[in-house]
């Protein structure tokens, strides 16, 4: 599979630079999740942990973003839309979530996410409470914590990049938790996630609760 993404990509990017349009198409090669592939004895997605979180985004727009350029920045699904549109040139919806970090694919400063925020609202699939979670990523550490009984992890993805030790309960990350768990309660708050369980969404978020805004043609 990953020798035929890589050649269908090739095809794209030789279509592109065929057609002369590289200096007027932005091409993002991006992922929605990774895969636990036994990694702390899981084996699928839907965890905060790196192989599962961790994805790529690549950026290409010729003759525009320099060759080479890497940004450490916390990206998140919802940077992508408000980034591309700026970008662009184009408008930024107010309301967005997202955060505009076009500088960073431009290779300059600015502003950033102080943190990914990451969550799980529950085994949808399956409508079974008990799995939810809500965690964020920062540039060194990677914080979550269950619903059920309000375990907390925090782990430092630089000293301990497989995540094999928890740092949540040792006396000297005390003032990292009090940080991280600031840093979760206002981003949740700002969302107004109440942190419900799995079978409220089923219950409650229905399609009246979707808003899709529509084109003229519908």
């Amino acid at each position: 599979m990953a020798s035929n993404l890589d050649w269908n990509i090739g095809r794209l990017l030789d279509a592109v630079e065929k057609a002369r349009i590289g200096e007027n198409t932005i091409i993002v090669f991006t992922s929605d999740h990774g895969e636990m592939f036994g990694a702390q004895g899981r084996r699928a997605k839907n965890i905060f942990y790196e192989e599962a979180a961790r994805v790529p985004f690549l950026i290409r727009w010729t003759k525009h973003i320099p060759a080479g350029t890497v940004s450490h920045a916390c990206l998140g699904t919802v940077d992508i839309m408000p980034t591309i549109l700026s970008l662009m040139g184009l408008p930024v919806p107010a309301d967005v979530e997202g955060m505009v970090l076009a500088h960073c694919a431009l290779g300059r400063k600015g502003p950033e996410p102080k943190a990914a925020f990451l969550q799980n609202t529950g085994a949808c699939a399956a409508w079974e409470n008990g799995h939810e979670w809500r965690a964020l990523r920062d540039k060194q550490y990677t914080y979550a914590k269950y619903r059920l009984d309000k375990s907390e992890l925090l782990f430092d993805n630089v000293a301990d990049p497989y995540q094999m030790t928890n740092l949540a309960r040792q006396p000297g990350h005390r003032n990292i938790m009090a940080r991280f768990r600031k840093l979760l309660a206002d981003k949740m708050m700002s969302l107004n996630d109440n942190f419900h369980q799995c079978t409220w969404y089923r219950d409650n978020w229905t399609d009246g609760n979707r808003i899709i805004v529509r084109g003229a043609k519908g």
